[in-house]
């Protein structure tokens, strides 16, 4: 897979930033996908998934860092949608 990036400006002025591409697995990425999905709100980062050099699977909902267990893509695309209705954006 070639590297994905992507930004989405919405009517509400806030936006979605996503980056994906494919890696060698490593010991913080085994599934081999390394990405970062943000939705920026105000100028503020409201929700975040991401899996960057010396963390594993996370996600940050407001100032609340959890774990993630990554399931896929598609998987991911769906709960990142998910936290951000959840806070009341993309409506």
């Amino acid at each position: 897979m070639a590297p994905k990036f992507a930004r989405r400006d919405l009517p509400d002025g806030s936006y979605i930033d996503i980056s994906l591409d494919a890696i060698r697995p490593d010991k913080w990425r085994t599934h081999g996908v390394r990405y970062r999905m943000a939705w920026i709100e105000k100028g503020v980062c409201r929700v975040l998934f991401d899996n960057h050099h010396g963390k594993k699977d996370h996600c940050h909902i407001d100032s609340v860092e959890t774990a993630y267990k990554f399931k896929g893509i598609e998987q991911l695309y769906d709960d990142f949608l998910a936290a951000i209705r959840s806070l009341g954006g993309l409506t």
